[in-house]
């Protein structure tokens, strides 16, 4: 017997009942201080802060001089983190003069760099040891740092073969804003793995949600960003992590199971519940409970056949828990990974573990990760994590329900098996030129075989679904891409949040909404949401204001405001799927496929529009893809959000495990209940659409368990 299964099993006999996570009794994580950032531990003088914001903006106007430079991030990280400590006051030094020293050395740093790169220079780059970078995020533009490790004598480069890279994913830190992020980078010394001839990065991830929502998207960004810098195999890429980072590894590595080698989760949380401690007569809401389902890595678990997975434990650490249920959870599906216990560790890792462990993962390293396997194993709850290599999910029968893929390439049988599971559409594709086991054109007189139904006409680039012709069985069929053409898809699942991870524009009122009480609680919360995403994702929004929108905008539009206020909801009212005017608001069945646009046909309960607003994600790009003449085209063009920010608030940022969706697809709010940290108004009304973006008639009681 291997000696870390050994570990294992002797660990689960000493110790049969094992504590849960970290979490004070409230539930929140030890660490937290009140408020995510936390007030100043202590606050610089109103003198420092005049200083320094004279200082900071000196610099900021030197650097207009290089912001169109392509490496123009690298020296704007260092103002935004200053710009937002003076904004926010995020002094965390025993003394105020800490702070200010800190503060002034970014800004000395920004100014060095700004003088190098109007000599088209990056000095910072040349070099071993320590590095902080920046990129620019596609989904609000702004600067993002991320630290680099490199190694004595590694050569990286153009002329050099591409190099392995570990990501490794930092624990919670609530001080851990972007000034002191980069100063614990810049001065950090190499960490307890010190992987061979690799660098390590050490994404933001947009400061301290968990890596989920936009600290999701940064991790990709960044790891983008190094590649092209440091000329890394696409194919030798770790992901790692401890504690929140743990947590982090544990989602990433589930939910993309194929963009690694190799996945490591140091003591980290998996799911909700558990995590929690919930009992039923705690748990929350029916559809929250059903967002679980979003990043509970329980829900994912199957994926890890498609990738190498080392967890890693202390033997007392109540953090433990996590990991021994997910080895329960992995081991009913048929996986039994590796679960090292650092003996008589609490919250960190033991020296021997950490030799072991770096073995480990530097073994599969050296092997690579196949970019195209002869078998894919897929579980999902929706499409937005819908792709394992060349299997991709198009669209669920039903939503937020366990889904399944199970593909397999015999070439002595010129087959290509697929099994499917709550799966309505499928895309296939072994077509990237150059890579895999075989070339692209040997699968082109494969056999594809789908639950059983040969798909004769289909390709090993195809897509197909199951048809639902009148008076016949569900059966297998080649498709078009986007067959479904009315229905959910492609990534696109109806979530409010989902709309914050990538390219957004909050679209603001040009007028006063119809109703004085909304029309207040429109400027209250959409100022709330763009200081919330400030604070806690860590970039400026776009924001501009109705009837204003230029011609090659991009994104999904967040809007504010009723149809009164806003001219681009107007021009919406009449797509949308609800009755709405200055008196009353009420959900309602509206189909709008090509060129045919229903009557609404009200189909749930009527409120006052005076004190009811309504939150929803829609999206119209596939019912409309007909009306290449019709004006309405460009009104409807894309995704839109009304009435809302992220669903998770203030209440929610005590551990990270809580910041997760809130509300489905709609809601319908009363803001006579004020906003709190826990919602923006009194969810009177909330439902997911259908597959087809339609409203069910049949909603359960709103506060239904």
């Amino acid at each position: 017997m291997k000696p870390f299964l050994v570990l294992v099993l002797a660990a689960s006999i000493a110790f049969p009942c094992i504590v849960h996570a970290r979490l004070r009794a409230d539930g929140a994580t030890a660490s937290f201080k009140g408020s995510l950032p936390p007030k100043p531990t202590v606050d610089i003088s109103a003198e420092q802060q005049s200083s320094l914001e004279r200082e900071l903006a000196d610099v900021t106007k030197a650097f207009q001089a290089v912001k169109k430079h392509p490496r123009a991030a690298d020296a704007e990280i260092f103002l935004k983190a200053v710009r937002y400590a003076l904004e926010f006051h995020e002094w965390y030094d025993k003394k105020a003069d800490d702070g200010v020293k800190k503060a002034r050395e970014e800004l000395a740093e920004a100014g060095r760099r700004i003088e190098a790169l109007k000599q088209n220079k990056t000095p910072w780059m040349d070099g071993p040891g320590q590095k902080v970078l920046g990129f620019y995020s596609r989904i609000d533009d702004s600067p993002q740092p991320y630290g680099v490790e490199i190694p004595e004598g590694l050569k990286w480069g153009d002329v050099n073969k591409p190099i392995p890279m570990w990501i490794w994913l930092h624990g919670r830190g609530d001080t851990a804003t972007d000034i002191h992020f980069i100063a614990s980078r810049m001065k950090a010394k190499r960490g307890s793995f010190q992987p061979t001839n690799a660098i390590v990065i050490h994404p933001f991830g947009r400061y301290c949600n968990g890596w989920k929502s936009a600290g999701e998207t940064d991790v990709f960004e960044c790891r983008d960003d190094a590649m092209k810098r440091f000329k890394v195999d696409e194919n030798r890429v770790v992901l790692a992590g401890f504690s929140m980072g743990g947590a982090g590894a544990w989602h990433l590595g589930a939910h993309f199971a194929d963009q690694w080698c190799c996945v490591h989760t140091g003591a980290g949380f998996a799911d909700v519940k558990r995590y929690q401690k919930l009992t039923p007569e705690k748990y929350p809401v029916w559809y929250e409970q059903k967002l679980w389902g979003v990043y509970d890595v329980p829900d994912y678990a199957r994926n890890f056949y498609n990738v190498p997975l080392i967890s890693y434990s202390g033997e007392i650490d109540a953090q433990r828990d996590s990991a021994e249920y997910m080895m329960e959870v992995l081991g009913k599906e048929g996986l039994h990974p590796p679960h090292l216990i650092g003996p008589g560790m609490p919250h960190k890792y033991h020296p021997d573990s950490v030799k072991q462990i770096q073995a480990m993962i530097e073994k599969e390293v050296e092997k690579g990760r196949n970019p195209t396997p002869k078998e894919v194993h897929l579980q999902t709850r929706c499409t937005r994590y819908g792709k394992m290599f060349w299997i991709k999910v198009g669209a669920l029968k039903k939503l937020w329900d366990d889904a399944r893929v199970d593909a397999k390439i015999d070439d002595a049988k010129k087959t290509i098996t697929v099994k499917t599971s709550n799966i309505s559409e499928v895309d296939i594709d072994l077509t990237r030129s150059g890579q895999g086991p075989k070339a692209p054109d040997d699968y082109g007189d494969y056999k594809i075989i789908i639950d059983g139904v040969v798909v004769p006409t289909i390709s090993p680039r195809g897509y197909a679904w199951q048809s639902e012709e009148e008076g016949k069985p569900e059966t297998w069929m080649e498709a078009g891409r986007n067959q479904l053409a009315a229905g959910k898809g492609g990534g696109q699942d109806g979530l409010i949040d989902e709309a914050f991870m990538g390219k957004f524009v909050v679209v603001l009122p040009d007028k006063a909404c119809a109703n004085p009480a909304v029309d207040a609680w429109v400027k209250s919360e959409s100022a709330h949401f763009i200081r919330r995403w400030r604070s806690l994702m860590r970039g400026d929004p776009i924001v501009r204001v109705a009837g204003t929108r230029p011609e090659n905008e991009h994104g999904t539009r967040i809007l504010w405001g009723d149809a009164v206020g806003n001219k681009e909801i107007a021009e919406l009212v009449p797509y949308l799927p609800l009755v709405w005017d200055k008196d009353s608001l009420q959900m309602a069945q509206r189909i709008c496929e090509n060129t045919s646009i229903t009557e609404p046909k009200p189909v749930l309960k009527k409120f006052s529009a005076a004190t009811h607003v309504p939150v929803m994600y829609y999206n119209w790009d596939y019912r409309f893809s007909s009306m290449t003449t019709d004006p309405a085209r460009k009104k409807v063009e894309g995704a839109i959000v009304l009435n809302s920010g992220l669903t998770f608030r203030e209440a929610h940022d005590r551990t990270n495990s809580l910041q997760n969706p809130k509300l489905p697809d709609w809601a319908i709010l009363d803001i006579t209940q004020p906003p709190n940290a826990e919602s923006a108004g009194k969810v009177v009304a909330a439902d997911f659409f259908d597959e087809h973006w339609k409203v069910k008639p049949d909603m359960p009681p709103v506060d239904a368990k």
